[in-house]
């Protein structure tokens, strides 16, 4: 006999339920698995001064990236020059003064905290210093400490903490390491082997022309043991390492004292040697590296593949060579072969290790004629024919432009050949001209459509940016090009080329009745949003997943709703906006997991909690609980981030406007509570059960049992209480 009321409590088939249900183990997945679950693309801008989370800027130079735990922790230094030329990168600098040691942290290599100045001029013990630099960090398992390695004047300086940015102490500072060449290193870096040990990776200083590798004693890391010296003769700074697939690559740069470089390797299968000769990294040569000498190196050990970061230094407060300090490229290792891919914009997934070019990529090699140094009649990724052509000290940023010109009538061409994904491109430069010449233009050619060009032989006594718009390249390659036919004295300069594929505009996400105008800003999973008409039970919650409602309110049955995507989770800035199409009330539905993390915006956005929840049936099964809003027709809506992959996303609805209706009413029941004694547990399972097989045998509370809010009664909600209990999930209370 079905009633809507109490009745006496059923026992008996305990022990049959129990074995059926097993041993009530808990599902600890999410809807998609935590553990290597990706945490998504997240993209890398070089050429610019890197910002942390609070919008401040990044000073970290001459350290290393760890890490410790599930977070990864990037130290540096902090010079005082660093600071004047961000802020007028317009004249270099010599100010080396030390500020500190920095120390940010990060979960995706890409966007950083500031956590402290783990080490300060005002440290205990650290006295005068005209020289700190060159440093790293490594866990030491036996003393249980980090350890902070650096150059200290002429000598190397060991300091430890216990936590990875906590204030670290003075411990030791080691004038000679056995077996190198002259007091303390040329330069140098940490480096710690898959098994713990770490290592100080140096050359000798005069000449630098000794490369060496020495352990770090084992007991506490504050000394550097008696060095294997594995390379002499040619003289290398930026001394680094990395580990690729058990082979170990010693790399380093030409001595051009904090300006751009070739960068070089040397592969052995033991970290002490014997080493392969000194080779050229490949791609290098054409911008040399990116407009950098060899920083450090990270490799990620992703669930798919495994990719090494190239994290070159550019000194530009020193050099004046463009703009941006930490310049982080990734390289294609195969065996003895390193190839270095020179990119200004490219993505990364730290949990996949996959990568790939970013959409706004600037695919000119040596754009802005940084990588030469010193003055050149042939640049550094350009071919040049005729006479004429040369780098001049005068541009429009950095120290240097390309230019056309001689004491006598002349032909020139500086042009680079590229290879590039077909699609549409802009090509911008900044040009300047005397003007007079017979010809001069930028121009492009080979690349599947017309050739076209810019005049330049009018003057141009300013530095000018032009354009050419709309570049259809249908067959993978295009030339870029500058060419004078010019008179004697005549001259023209360019500058800051840049090559970028022209960003598509995503058809409009189709409006629905009250909600309008939806753009979605995460432009990864935008395929995946759409507006639905009618919210209910058995629809799937999300775009990019397969999982269903089980149970809707009656209140929000009907609504027009915005099915999102999961994976937009894990977007770090606004997901998406509309605007009411009408006087509605909005309504965000949020996994109870991710309440923390959005409170900041639902209380200070006008947004108030409900009584309402909704339920998919998901593994584990998600509950998320519904907060509304009040819109005025025509008003937008912005939908905060969720930035988190252990919960999933939103559900957004809309329906119209009712000031008598404050989806505050509950029915006086417990869903899951079908033997009405005001909790779920076994007892309400066993009860459900056996009314399924003999409805009119038992009296049980029909709404209550009604898990999915199907109108029935029947195996499908006691699969659903079965999972509500196995997982020890406290109901929300409905009444």
């Amino acid at each position: 006999m079905i009633l809507n009321g109490v009745f006496k409590k059923v026992v008996a088939g305990l022990s049959a339920v129990m074995l059926c249900m097993g041993s009530f183990s808990p599902v600890m997945t999410d809807h998609v698995a935590l553990k290597g679950e990706a945490a998504g693309l997240n993209t890398i801008y070089n050429d610019t001064f890197w910002k942390d989370s609070s919008g401040r800027n990044i000073y970290s130079q001459g350290g290393g990236v760890f890490k410790f735990g599930d977070t990864y922790y990037w130290y540096g230094v902090h010079y005082k020059g660093a600071e004047t030329y961000a802020a007028n990168p317009s004249k270099k600098n010599s100010d080396t003064g030390f500020v500190s040691v920095t120390c940010y942290s990060s979960k995706d290599l890409v966007n950083w905290k500031f956590e402290n100045d783990v080490l300060t001029s005002n440290t205990k013990g650290f006295g005068y210093a005209y020289w700190f630099g060159r440093l790293g960090v490594a866990y030491c398992p036996r003393s249980k400490r980090y350890v902070l390695v650096a150059q200290y004047n002429e000598s190397v300086m060991f300091a430890s903490c216990d936590s990875p940015t906590g204030n670290f102490k003075v411990e030791n500072v080691q004038d000679q390491i056995t077996n190198v060449l002259k007091q303390g290193t040329g330069d140098q870096t940490v480096f710690v082997d898959d098994d713990g040990q770490a290592y100080l990776i140096c050359s000798n200083k005069g000449g630098r022309n000794h490369q060496y590798v020495s352990k770090l004693r084992s007991s506490d890391f504050l000394y550097a043991e008696p060095a294997v010296e594995v390379a002499k003769g040619s003289g290398r700074e930026g001394d680094c390492m990395f580990k690729y697939k058990g082979k170990y690559y010693f790399c380093a740069s030409d001595l051009h004292g904090w300006n751009s470089s070739h960068s070089y390797y040397m592969v052995a299968d033991n970290i002490n040697g014997p080493y392969s000769g000194w080779k050229v990294m490949g791609g290098t040569d054409n911008d040399f590296s990116h407009v950098t000498q060899t920083g450090f190196f990270y490799t990620v050990k992703g669930t798919k593949q495994e990719t090494v970061l190239f994290c070159g230094d550019r000194w530009s407060d020193f050099a004046g060579n463009g703009i941006g300090y930490n310049q982080w490229v990734p390289l294609t290792v195969n065996g003895n072969d390193v190839q270095f891919n020179s990119l200004s914009e490219w993505k990364l997934d730290a949990v996949t290790g996959e990568w790939c070019v970013g959409e706004g990529n600037n695919y000119i090699l040596n754009p802005s004629f940084e990588a030469d140094r010193v003055s050149q009649t042939t640049m550094a990724g350009w071919k040049a024919s005729g006479t004429g052509n040369s780098n001049k000290n005068s541009a429009h940023t950095g120290n240097w432009s390309a230019q056309h010109w001689s004491d006598s009538a002349y032909k020139a061409t500086l042009s680079q050949d590229i290879t590039v994904p077909n699609g549409t491109y802009d090509l911008k430069v900044w040009v300047r001209s005397s003007g007079g010449q017979n010809q001069s233009y930028v121009y492009i050619k080979n690349y599947g459509g017309a050739d076209r060009q810019i005049t330049l032989n009018k003057k141009i006594d300013s530095w000018k940016e032009v354009t050419l718009s709309d570049i259809k390249v249908t067959n993978g390659k295009i030339q870029v090009g500058f060419y004078s036919d010019a008179n004697a004295g005549n001259w023209a300069f360019v500058d800051d080329f840049s090559l970028v594929a022209k960003k598509t505009v995503p058809e409009p996400i189709a409006d629905g009745k009250y909600i309008k105008s939806l753009e979605v800003y995460d432009t990864a999973n935008r395929s995946k949003w759409s507006v639905q008409s009618y919210l209910d039970n058995g629809m799937e919650v999300f775009g990019d997943r397969s999982f269903k409602f089980t149970f809707v309110p009656e209140q929000l049955k009907g609504a027009e709703w915005i099915r999102t995507s999961c994976d937009s989770k894990k977007f770090q800035s606004d997901e998406a906006s509309f605007k009411a199409g009408a006087d509605i009330t909005a309504f965000v539905a949020v996994d109870t997991r991710a309440e923390g993390n959005l409170m900041p915006w639902l209380s200070g956005s006008g947004w108030t909690k409900t009584d309402l929840a909704l339920v998919d049936d998901g593994d584990p099964i998600v509950t998320y609980n519904v907060y509304k809003k009040d819109v005025r027709n025509g008003e937008e809506v912005r939908l905060s981030a969720v930035n988190m992959s252990s919960a999933v996303n939103y559900v957004v609805m809309a329906k119209p406007y009712d000031p008598n209706e404050t989806y505050m009413n509950q029915p006086d029941y417990i869903r899951g509570d079908v033997n009405l004694d005001e909790k779920v547990d076994i007892f309400d399972l066993i009860l459900l059960r056996q009314a399924i097989g003999k409805p009119d045998s038992y009296t049980y509370h029909i709404s209550a049992a009604d898990m999915n809010g199907d109108g029935r009664v029947d195996m499908s909600d006691a699969e659903i209480l079965q999972k509500y209990i196995a997982e020890k999930k406290i109901f929300y209370d409905i009444r």
